[in-house]
């Protein structure tokens, strides 16, 4: 529930889970190596700001890997690909901050959006204990009245805080030169996610990536572990079964809306990823 496996061993995390139907909503969470999405790739078009308040475990966030633990604060966008490593007998603790896109201010989002590589920071003991009283006290007033107004401007307010602390304190780690050359992928995923409408080629990305087709191809299939024309049309697919969800468009508008110029290609790849054509689907959800 709240996950669909969009093929090639990555899964989308959907809004109406892990969101409930609002534009913010906040976890305690708990993570080992048995967890359910320990080692597991997935991505989501909601953004997911975690706070690690006990235990450590390292992270793959497009291809960049690094360890994080206490005092760690991590914020991942949309178009980051990305999955948890918490090896034999470690475990985290953290609270987990998920808001869409429009519930912070377009200019922070504009920054969030382009600032490079992932995004984490360390805090200082004294900025720690800051922190760790303000998401409490995020936590308190989301549980006791999170619909009222003022709850939902003092809400915003601070998620708003706590990325704009991400981005100040972001560090510059020792990352290997691997590592490094993982923040082509990331602009490359970012394209994708801002041009999927349109005819996009390999060449396009491997552009917007700042590299050459061909060594474009071969770093992107090594990062992601899918061939760049995979990836693009399973990002499509997860965005049209959202449309068939919850818009009233017809599937043949649905497809052109999220760039499939072919509608019989459509209808073959999205029966392959969700086991029944796209005109059916819908029925079932209307239906069921």
């Amino acid at each position: 529930m709240g996950k669909k496996d969009v093929g090639k061993g990555c899964e989308v995390l959907t809004p109406e889970f892990f969101l409930e139907q609002k534009q913010f909503n906040i976890w305690d969470c708990y993570s080992e190596e048995r967890s359910n999405f320990n080692g597991r790739l997935h991505f989501h078009e909601f953004y997911e700001l975690s706070v690690i308040y006990e235990g450590t475990s390292r992270f793959i966030v497009n291809g960049s890997e690094f360890a994080m633990g206490v005092k760690s604060l991590q914020l991942i966008r949309p178009q980051d690909y990305h999955c948890q490593q918490t090896g034999e007998g470690e475990h985290i603790r953290y609270y987990n901050l998920m808001f869409s896109a429009d519930f912070i201010s377009e200019d922070l989002l504009k920054l969030v959006e382009e600032c490079p590589g992932p995004l984490c920071a360390d805090a200082s003991n004294a900025e720690w204990k800051e922190l760790l009283r303000l998401i409490h006290s995020i936590k308190q007033a989301f549980r006791l009245n999170a619909d009222d107004p003022l709850t939902q401007i003092y809400l915003r307010t601070n998620v708003e805080n706590l990325c704009i602390f991400i981005l100040q304190h972001q560090q510059n780690r020792n990352r290997s030169r691997t590592e490094t050359m993982q923040e082509p992928i990331r602009r490359a995923l970012a394209f994708i996610q801002h041009n999927y409408r349109r005819d996009i080629r390999l060449s396009d990305a491997a552009e917007a990536a700042g590299l050459s087709p061909s060594y474009f191809s071969s770093l992107f299939h090594s990062t992601m572990g899918i061939p760049f024309s995979i990836y693009l049309t399973n990002y499509r697919l997860q965005i049209a079964e959202r449309y068939l969800r919850s818009s009233n468009l017809s599937v043949k508008q649905i497809a052109a809306v999220c760039g499939f110029s072919a509608y019989p290609y459509f209808v073959t790849a999205f029966k392959g990823e969700y086991g029944t054509p796209p005109g059916a689907f819908r029925k079932q959800i209307t239906t069921g």
